[in-house]
């Protein structure tokens, strides 16, 4: 699996966090962090021509799963 540097501006982290609701928990804003993150990646992966259509995507998740039916089912 191959770890690529996160680049994403500590400015919009900060702001994500000062815009937190008061009476968040700590918790909800490591969620908020770790949604802003991912929501980030996607765009980026987006951009970089990384991304796929859901027909794509369910040409792969079927042929990925073609057996499955077959192997398990009762």
């Amino acid at each position: 699996m191959k770890i690529e540097k996160e680049n994403i501006e500590m400015e919009k982290i900060v702001n994500l966090l000062k815009n937190c609701e008061d009476d968040g928990t700590f918790l909800d804003s490591i969620y908020n962090l770790y949604l802003f993150i991912g929501i980030a990646k996607g765009v980026d992966d987006v951009k970089n021509g990384r991304g796929m259509t859901l027909k794509e995507s369910k040409e792969r998740l079927m042929k990925k799963y073609e057996t499955y039916n077959t192997k398990y089912s009762s």
